[in-house]
């Protein structure tokens, strides 16, 4: 049922390596997104037209919206971090070279100039000698020159938003920590690395030169980001889809609104623990950061059943107690997600689910083949399960065993 010799199986159409040299893409790297030659080859294939609609349900930084919309296609993007829906959102945004230039100009002298950040001595965003911390984020002087451009922009024009992705992506290219898997690590020997305001500036200038020479480059048709919960905005979708590519999170217990806690806070779309903690219960429940509520389902085919029941004979192998439940409750989700999506589904559309298999407790989770046996019992035909790479992954003392997944495209037709 698995397709090793899937035409596009190492290709590099599952990562987003070729983002940091494309035109608009490369404005924020985004380490978990994939090609947009994947998005191409899902248009073509599905022989999408301009009078059709692309949707991405898991939009992320925008991959699947901006690809479609430089060829003019329409296109629908959800996404629960606010803060890369706005990265989404600000891609495909058409302005002037000569007024960014004047903009940016203008953002490059206050952050010079310097300024207070309400982030300084917050959690471990800079240095607290008072709390005796020996690890922190940004130095003092990056925050404030940060600060300095970031206090003087205005909300909701384009030249603002624009200027906003630039300073952020500059503060986090002079962070002491970098995004690691599933986590924030600090970077070997980050004491001295020495940034200050001059390397943030550097980065911020960097930032305006390539987002100016980018602008040249117009997106023919504005995709339409919605900032929310999936589960429930597919529900109110208003328009058939003829095309769906998406990738939903991984079933890895990776918490990226952890992942980009950083971004978040620093782009003001989140201002305090309490409010980090109502958006991970947004999210798809594929990890144990939040007390969900428990699932309701827990038969989802052989495929599941089977490696189910030898994880949970084995949980002094788990990581943590809960991931039982965690494994049936995103399976639970998929299920929902399956069935909204043949509801919105327009005649003869097609679906691309780009997944990974997981493994816990040293069992090999086939992801893929099971999110393939949910999606025919709820209406869907399945088409292929295309491999697009093998994932290396670290053993550890929990799956000592397991050092390779598999990385899919699950290819369904309505």
């Amino acid at each position: 049922m698995v397709n090793n010799d899937f035409e596009l199986n190492n290709k590099g159409t599952s990562n987003a390596c070729d983002t940091r040299s494309l035109a608009r893409h490369r404005w924020y790297f985004y380490k978990e997104g994939f090609s947009p030659s994947l998005v191409n080859k899902a248009i073509e294939e599905s022989e999408i037209t301009e009078n059709d609609i692309i949707l991405d349900p898991f939009n992320g930084s925008g991959t699947v919206t901006l690809t479609a919309a430089i060829r003019g296609i329409n296109t629908i993007g959800f996404e629960v971090n606010p803060f890369t829906s706005f990265l989404s959102d600000v891609k495909s945004i058409n302005f002037t070279q000569k007024n960014f230039k004047k903009v940016s100009d203008e953002v490059l002298k206050n952050s010079e100039i310097g300024g207070v950040s309400h982030l300084e001595n917050y959690s471990t965003f800079t240095e607290n000698k008072h709390k005796g911390q020996n690890q922190w984020l940004f130095n003092k002087a990056v925050l404030d020159s940060f600060a300095g451009g970031f206090n003087n922009l205005g909300t909701t024009s384009k030249s603002s938003k624009l200027a906003k992705l630039a300073l952020v992506s500059a503060i986090m290219n002079n962070s002491n920590a970098k995004k690691d898997g599933k986590c924030l690590r600090y970077k070997s020997n980050w004491e001295n690395l020495n940034y200050d305001k001059y390397s943030f500036l550097e980065s911020l200038e960097k930032n305006f030169n390539i987002i100016e020479k980018d602008l040249e480059n117009r997106v023919k048709t504005k995709p339409n980001i919605k900032t929310g919960d999936s589960r429930k905005l597919i529900k109110k979708l208003n328009s058939k889809f003829k095309l769906c590519i998406t990738s939903p999170p991984y079933l890895n217990t990776f918490d990226y609104t952890d992942i980009y806690r950083p971004e978040l806070f620093l782009s003001g779309f989140i201002n305090s623990s309490e409010e980090l903690r109502k958006l991970r219960y947004e999210t798809v429940r594929s990890h144990v950061q939040v007390r969900w509520n428990k699932p309701k389902l827990n038969d989802f085919g052989i495929h599941f059943n089977d490696v189910f029941k030898k994880i949970s004979d084995k949980r002094d192998l788990l990581m943590h107690k809960n991931i039982p439940d965690m494994i049936s409750a995103y399976f639970e989700d998929m299920q929902g997600i399956f069935i909204d999506l043949k509801q919105k589904a327009d005649t003869g559309a097609s679906l691309w689910f780009v997944v990974s298999t997981s493994a816990y407790a040293n069992e090999h989770i086939p992801v893929d083949l099971i999110l393939a046996d949910i999606a025919t019992k709820v209406g869907w035909k399945l088409k292929e399960i295309g491999v697009l790479r093998e994932i290396h992954k670290r053993k550890t003392r929990f799956s000592p065993d397991i050092d390779k997944l598999r990385e899919s495209v699950i290819i369904l037709n309505n």
